[in-house]
């Protein structure tokens, strides 16, 4: 009897798969067409729409199809990687303000969290600053300068200039999900799957599908963020460039956001789909603001309701399906608060992490699709500062050239030239995977080795990407930051003005904000911000690696790893960021000494330098 339970439970799980990816690849085939038939209609926003629902789909059934040919359950339990290791002991919660709802306004903060409409008043804000960016985006000034940059439309401009960076900060300020929180997104789409904003109403809107447990992983979220990156880099969406297709990507991803939710249980598309859960998650893992998380795990373990989970009679159950009590799933748990509401025992706390914060590396178990994500999402930040090298272009330019991509990629920016951008087909998909496939790499070989010891690969494979996190974070935060301090002022400009229509590119430098980026030594218009900004650059980065080197001392003592192997790849990977983001700086001036035309100043003034966009 039992055996047949068993089997037509896996029988299910199968056909359920198979469903899955049948309707995986009817949506790469229909947006495939989708977005032939909009190139012949020469309409540049449908073709944005097309690449964007293809990729999407192409990554769904790529990942799919590469694990039903990698694992053989057909549960999740492949994500979870254990092995004999020692105890760490730590203090990880900090010494001044352990919780933040400890002290005086941590007392009212926690009575703000118990309301049920607190969440709705933290996305509101958000919902409606990105409406009002949708609908300038589409209705604004739309012509960029001759390197592609827009500098008066609203839009692009808060975008790129500011709310991207600040992600990144956060990491190190905050926690990367307090943007999760507020995202308006996923707000939207809860409001009417929940059919109320903040009060419970039993029954949801949708279909309320459960995601296939093989497939719940973060790794759509780190290989879509990947290929979002290349997107947004071969229309040049984030320089900040033509307004519309920025407005495009949003409107993309709220509306991709309210289909998953209608077909799947709750924030299915922020556990999986979204492409930032994935950096915000392993960013999470060493941000000094922790999670909602039990404030005793044994008290979980003898609740017989799982109200945090499943919810009671007054309040939602989680709505990611991060249990508080799991340390491991800390990086998914989003900050929506409905456990802290839900739980009867008053056992969840919003913990403060003691420095160096690095606390949740060393759990018992790891999550394998977590250390894989943190290495796909490492290469794309790679690429984005080898980008910026003096010697790329004439590489990907050639390489556009010799595999016909140049011309290929014609009928994907048809209509661009009307807004003063022009394409050679940057960057080459040849040269992008190779280049954001690097750490991969690297780590792969180095676990080879350490597998030849006795350490199973899997576990070494995972444990040596944990370490990795710091240098990630810095670097992501640190190729961000010329933007941040060398455009974000020019946002001032547009208060008044936020669809551009009084103000052009060329105009910028005699404004108020612009006279003052000017006399700071950032030059927008040529896409490249302060000298000062390198060194702010290379502090974070060093700072990154400062935490890595600790990781690696942590995840060496509890996971039986020598450090060594640590030591490699977080050095490594450190030195090069360090050394690239000298290069990139570099003034490309032929007046100066050491003048080459694809190498740039190789030794130079730091006073020259010119961070760039």
């Amino acid at each position: 009897m039992e055996k047949t339970i068993k089997y037509n439970s896996i029988n299910r799980l199968k056909q359920n798969q198979r469903m899955f990816n049948f309707f995986a690849m009817i949506f790469t085939i229909a947006s495939g067409i989708f977005t032939w038939l909009a190139g012949i209609l020469k309409d540049v926003l449908m073709i944005e729409a097309g690449i964007l629902v293809f990729t999407t789909s192409l990554t769904v059934l790529g990942v799919n199809l590469i694990l039903d040919l990698t694992v053989k359950s057909d549960t999740n339990s492949w994500i979870f990687v254990s092995y004999k290791r020692t105890q760490v002991q730590a203090d990880m919660e900090c010494e001044h303000r352990p919780s933040m709802f400890s002290g005086r306004s941590g007392s009212l903060l926690s009575k703000f969290f118990k309301k049920s409409w607190a969440h709705f008043a933290i996305i509101f804000p958000s919902f409606l600053v990105f409406y009002v960016v949708m609908v300038v985006g589409l209705v604004g000034y739309e012509k960029v300068d001759p390197l592609g940059i827009s500098l008066v439309n609203f839009a692009s401009d808060i975008s790129w200039f500011l709310w991207f960076p600040i992600l990144w900060v956060l990491t190190w300020v905050a926690n990367g999900r307090v943007w999760c929180q507020t995202c308006p997104f996923s707000g939207q789409a809860e409001w009417l799957h929940r059919r109320h904003p903040w009060k419970k109403v039993m029954n949801k809107i949708g279909l309320n599908l459960r995601w296939p447990m093989k497939y719940s992983t973060i790794l759509y979220s780190a290989v879509g963020f990947s290929v979002l990156t290349w997107v947004e880099e071969f229309y040049n969406i984030g320089g900040p460039g033509i307004p519309a297709l920025t407005s495009m990507v949003l409107i993309y991803i709220a509306v991709l956001e309210l289909f998953v939710t209608l077909i799947f249980q709750d924030r299915t598309f922020c556990r999986t789909l979204c492409p930032l859960s994935a950096p915000l998650a392993v960013t999470t893992m060493i941000s000094p603001l922790g999670t909602f998380r039990a404030k005793d795990p044994e008290k979980c373990k003898k609740c017989t309701t799982k109200d945090c989970m499943k919810g009671n009679k007054e309040y939602y159950g989680c709505p990611w399906f991060a249990s508080p009590g799991s340390k491991e799933n800390s990086p998914m748990c989003g900050l929506a608060s409905d456990c802290y509401k839900a739980c009867p025992h008053d056992n969840i706390d919003w913990n403060v992490k003691r420095f160096p914060w690095l606390n949740d590396l060393t759990t018992g178990r790891k999550r394998f699709d977590v250390g894989l994500s943190v290495l796909i999402l490492l290469g794309t930040v790679l690429f984005q500062f080898m980008n910026a090298l003096p010697f790329y272009t004439m590489v990907d330019e050639w390489l556009c050239n010799v595999t016909g991509w140049s011309k290929l990629s014609q009928g994907l920016t048809i209509g661009l030239s009307s807004f003063g951008y022009s394409n050679y087909g940057y960057p080459d998909p040849i040269d992008y995977a190779l280049i954001t496939a690097i750490p991969v790499i690297a780590v792969y070989s180095l676990s080879r080795s350490v597998a030849k010891i006795g350490i199973p690969f899997k576990w070494s494979f995972t444990s040596l990407s944990y370490s990795l996190i710091p240098i990630f974070a810095s670097a992501i935060l640190a190729r961000n930051l010329p933007k941040l301090l060398g455009g974000a002022a020019l946002i001032l400009n547009e208060i008044a003005d936020p669809t551009g229509s009084y103000l052009r590119n060329s105009q910028v430098t005699s404004t108020f904000w612009g006279r003052v980026l000017h006399y700071l030594g950032s030059n927008p218009y040529q896409a490249h911000a302060e000298w000062w900004v390198l060194l702010i650059m290379e502090g974070v980065i060093i700072f990154g690696i400062y935490l890595g080197i600790r990781a690696s001392n942590m995840l060496s003592q509890s996971d039986r790893i020598s450090k060594k192997y640590y030591y490699s790849v977080v050095l490594g990977f450190g030195l090069a960021f360090i050394l690239m983001t000298y290069w990139m700086s570099s003034p490309m001036s032929p007046s100066l000494s050491f003048y080459n035309p694809y190498l740039g100043n190789l030794v130079y003034n730091p006073l020259d330098a010119t961070p760039p966009f």
